[in-house]
């Protein structure tokens, strides 16, 4: 068995996701809540397995929250997650063809999605309109890895230096300059809009896991534009060059190491409030 064939051991992407990306999603969904508190019926914008989605559900105020993601699979995984959660509903959508009606909604949040949409402004734009005027607008997208994300800036490094520099920043990390955040802000006509900068420690997997999960999901377009994964998770070839890489960020990660083998490393995210 190949070193990314034990680790994916029959588990899906959201699988992956929820188990390694959970704890450090969770703490910046309950500061989005913190800085823009909900009430009424809210949205969670590319809601992946439903974190967001389900601190809204929770809290004080909030009659009823509207998931979207564009991501089957994701979307049948916060379902599971969110079992008995009877004030949460999720739907495929993309992000700039929002299923609802103008002013649908109190606020709409966004955690770590912004950076992937491919028309910024137009998922801005359709934002504002389901929110009603006044409401919230809170969208949370990283810093790039090497402003204030330590360990995942290590990463990219390491595989720039060993699988190509073509394949940095990552995808999570590729809309850190604030201005372009200000910038399409402004193009959408959002009021009051404003982007601050914060940085929180979070707890993150152990240095082999992080070092799997990215390349498990690493990349590059294809002839139809669709990207192909760099690994075959079949392909035992690369193993030798994959423990290399996890040894190499294990040195460079060893202040941020925990007694149980995860890591406690600084994160840092933009936040754009704004609204409607």
């Amino acid at each position: 068995m190949t070193l990314i064939e034990d680790f994916v051991a029959g588990r899906t992407p959201p699988d992956l996701y929820a188990a390694y990306l959970g704890t450090m999603f969770d703490s910046w969904a309950t500061r989005m809540i913190e800085i823009a508190p909900p009430r009424g019926h809210v949205l969670d914008i590319a809601c992946g397995t439903g974190i967001v989605s389900r601190k809204l559900a929770g809290s004080p105020g909030v009659d009823q929250v509207s998931a979207i993601d564009i991501a089957d699979p994701m979307l049948a995984k916060a379902r599971a997650m969110s079992a008995g959660v009877a004030n949460v509903s999720f739907q495929q959508a993309s992000a700039d063809a929002l299923p609802f009606e103008d002013d649908a909604v109190e606020a709409a949040y966004c955690q770590q999605g912004l950076q992937f949409f491919p028309d910024k402004v137009a998922a801005l734009k359709d934002a504002k309109r389901v929110t009603k005027p006044g409401g919230n607008l809170t969208f949370a997208v990283w810093t790039f890895g090497e402003d204030g994300n330590p360990m995942f800036g290590a990463m990219e490094e390491i595989v720039a230096r060993e699988l190509g520099d073509d394949l940095v920043p990552f995808g999570p990390f590729s809309f850190g300059d604030r201005s372009a955040l200000e910038s399409i802000a402004a193009e959408a006509g959002l009021q009051s809009a404003k982007v601050t900068k914060e940085t929180r420690d979070c707890v993150l997997p152990d240095v082999r896991s992080l070092v799997l999960f990215d390349l498990l999901f690493l990349g590059r377009p294809g002839p139809d534009g669709n990207l192909q994964p760099l690994f075959d998770p079949s392909d035992g070839s690369k193993d030798a060059l994959i423990e290399e890489m996890i040894a190499q960020l294990a040195e460079q990660s060893r202040s941020y190491q925990q007694d149980d083998g995860s890591m406690l490393a600084p994160m840092t995210t933009h936040i754009l409030t704004a609204t409607a």
